[in-house]
């Protein structure tokens, strides 16, 4: 029977605890948790069964697969306190952003497995996307665990860690992304002086919800979808040459901001700087390389 830790019980970690729980796929009494002042673990216990573990070590020294949940510029500190604890051939999971999994095995140690893995909120929903990039070490047996556990979360997509800043930008980003630019659009409605906020975002978010099924339903692609509303001559067409003229300089800037800042981070967590400072999405792999242009 294999044991499971977590350090870190925030939003993310207490997600991925009851996913693997709630569909049976881990028991609670597998499960080892500690937060940085114990009162999530604690909480999350209480309400799972899991174990709530006074300290981090307390954590990693039983557990064959450790997932590390906290913020990047916390993860050096984190794995250098529990170095020293962790299981010969552990298996570390990751999903700090801007941390590289080169940096995982120069704190965690030579002999440990590093995976990063990058959620999205849609796994609330067993939908979307969860980016993994595997460390030069780990075995197929390695591979077949994390992707089984993944799999309750959405759909696992393993990819190079280089791909790994653009490929979150359209995943784990995507999700606040997608609403920010819904909420405008709903927006636009009401200064029309027509319809009221909680109308407008109510019409929004359930066409949203239909125009994402019908793309996942089948062969369906986002020009037919545009193909099969706006037709030629009609008034949708001309919305649709709107936003073609104006929204690619707008995501190009989108996309250079996100990294931006996940250079920021990257750059404080190559120089050791320890803090709770957070990337978009929490993610990142750049702590070596430089920020991405734009795409123009």
């Amino acid at each position: 029977m294999s044991r499971y830790g977590f350090i870190g019980t925030g939003s993310m970690g207490s997600m991925l605890i009851r996913k693997f729980t709630g569909t049976g796929l881990v028991s609670p009494g597998e499960i080892t948790a500690s937060s940085k002042n114990g009162i999530s673990a604690r909480a999350l216990a209480r309400e799972n069964g899991i174990i709530a573990a006074p300290s981090n070590p307390a954590v990693a020294e039983d557990a064959d697969l450790l997932f590390i949940c906290v913020k990047p510029l916390q993860v050096r500190g984190v794995l250098e306190e529990v170095r020293g604890v962790l299981k010969e051939d552990a298996l570390l999971v990751s999903l700090a952003g801007c941390v590289s999994l080169a940096n995982l095995r120069d704190w965690a140690g030579d002999q440990i497995h590093c995976v990063r893995i990058i959620p999205s909120v849609t796994a609330e929903a067993r939908a979307g996307i969860t980016l993994v990039a595997w460390g030069q070490d780990v075995t197929p047996e390695d591979k077949k665990l994390v992707l089984s556990l993944l799999n309750v979360l959405g759909t696992p997509v393993e990819t190079d860690e280089r791909d790994f800043d653009l490929s979150t930008d359209l995943t784990s980003c995507a999700p606040a992304l997608i609403a920010a630019m819904m909420q405008e659009f709903a927006g636009a409605a009401v200064r029309t002086g027509t319809i009221p906020t909680d109308l407008a975002e109510y019409l929004v978010k359930e066409t949203m919800i239909g125009t994402a099924r019908i793309l996942a339903g089948g062969p369906m692609k986002f020009d037919d979808v545009i193909r099969r509303v706006a037709t030629k001559g009609g008034s949708t067409e001309e919305g649709v040459k709107v936003l073609r003229a104006r929204l690619p300089d707008v995501m190009d800037e989108v996309l250079k901001e996100l990294d931006a800042k996940r250079h920021l981070v990257a750059e404080k967590v190559a120089s050791g700087e320890v803090g709770s400072e957070s990337t978009p999405s929490e993610v990142g792999t750049k702590a070596s390389t430089p920020a991405r242009g734009s795409r123009k």
